[in-house]
């Protein structure tokens, strides 16, 4: 017992014990036992069964005592884990080098960075609670192409791009629905990025380092304000990613949504359903890297410009394997082209040496890629996209993750 108090409780109990004992002794003689279990009234026999019972509850109470510690100790340091933790999240929330915002359906800004702080000239205390036309704008009501106004309507992400005047700057502004357990948003994750120097042709790469990640650590029990905070700002930051090039936007979280579907369908615990919906949000962080050029390129790629393209899995690895609280999701996102055949990559792995969720992950980036606009096609309808995936199936993707695909599409679920 490494409580002070708690050894002072067991200790006094034995020696009033013992104490009792030698008194005792020294009155009764060989006669102790026999006086001890021998008693003349009611009140005697319950001072001996106080007397006996003494040693026995000093140590439960000490014991009591000292686990007592021990839970408040761990307590304490658990509040001061979370109050670290939540400090780290508003730092790198704050240094992201894009402006973030998190609004409810009623137009309310409910979270905000220090982008949109220093962008607007306005405290971030003023924005929370405040309608975003308001704050912002200055309006009475939502301007002219809003694109969270047309977001609310669509549930899908919608895009704004104009020249504001006051900042001197092209911005870029893309709302996207956070979605719930049920159909409809539960709030829109608002980017502001400024695009004034690619719309003079300047090509410079969006400098989006990964320092916010650094505090994403293990956070057992966490509270579930924090673990909110938490999957906003990947939400935000997979969109940030998908918004290098608007034939991307979206696309993360589509592609998450489809992966947990099929992961669903094919009984993966919550715990790995999890890991993969993360995974499918970071899958293509390693494009981050990426020139603009190739991503929007409408013709063939080179060779060059492929082999450029191929190095995003272990790019991705490399940016998220020194955070800790992201190590499971490593492999899969690494994995995530390869190929049952053996010819994908970057590893050339075969059959069950690749991870089940990247199978699941490379069907579902697969399948979004089809149904959606790039540069160098157009979408194709989800009969054909099902017809090339029933195609490949057994050589590019795993027979199981396909047939799954195919009883969603089956039971409209897809």
């Amino acid at each position: 017992m490494k409580n002070k108090f708690s050894f002072f409780i067991g200790v006094f109990g034995w020696l009033l014990f013992i104490a009792y004992l030698a008194y005792d002794y020294n009155e009764h003689k060989q006669n102790l036992f026999q006086h001890l279990l021998s008693t003349n009234s009611f009140s005697e026999y319950f001072l001996h069964f106080l007397i006996l019972i003494t040693p026995l509850g000093s140590t439960l109470t000490a014991y009591m005592i000292n686990d007592r510690k021990k839970l408040l100790d761990k307590t304490q340091r658990s509040e001061k884990h979370l109050e670290h933790a939540a400090n780290e999240w508003k730092t790198t929330f704050d240094s992201m080098p894009y402006g973030v915002m998190l609004i409810d359906n009623e137009y309310k800004i409910v979270r905000t960075n220090k982008y949109i702080s220093d962008l607007y000239k306005i405290p971030i205390k003023e924005l929370i609670s405040q309608k975003c036309y308001q704050a912002l704008h200055k309006k009475g009501s939502p301007v002219e192409d809003c694109p969270l106004e047309k977001s609310i309507k669509t549930q899908k992400a919608e895009t704004y791009e104009y020249f504001n005047s006051v900042f001197n700057k092209y911005l870029k502004i893309t709302v996207t629905p956070v979605f719930g357990e049920g159909r409809d948003p539960i709030a829109f994750v608002h980017l502001i990025i400024d695009n004034t120097e690619v719309k003079q042709q300047e090509n410079k790469l969006i400098d989006s380092r990964n320092a916010f990640f650094n505090m994403l650590k293990d956070t057992d029990n966490a509270h579930n304000e924090l673990k909110e905070l938490h999957q906003d700002l990947i939400i935000a930051f997979a969109n940030a990613i998908d918004a290098k090039s608007h034939w991307t936007e979206g696309h993360s979280i589509g592609v998450a949504r489809y992966a947990v579907t099929i992961a669903k369908e094919m009984g993966i615990n919550e715990t790995e359903i999890d890991v993969l919906n993360t995974a499918a949000l970071l899958h293509d962080i390693g494009k981050i890297g990426t020139f603009d050029g190739i991503l929007d390129k409408k013709g063939t790629l080179t060779e060059e410009e492929y082999g450029q393209i191929m190095k995003h899995p272990v790019q991705g690895e490399k940016i998220l394997k020194p955070i800790k609280g992201l190590n499971n999701v490593v492999s899969i996102i690494r994995s995530h082209h390869e190929k049952v055949d053996g010819k994908g990559y970057p590893d050339n792995l075969t059959g069950e040496k690749i991870p089940l969720l990247s199978k699941i992950l490379c069907v579902a980036d697969s399948f979004d890629s089809m149904v959606s606009e790039r540069p160098y096609r157009p979408s194709v309808s989800k009969k054909d996209a099902i017809s090339e995936i029933k195609r490949c199936s057994g050589t590019q993707f795993d027979p199981k993750v396909v047939e799954t695909l195919l009883n969603l599409v089956e039971k409209e679920k897809i």
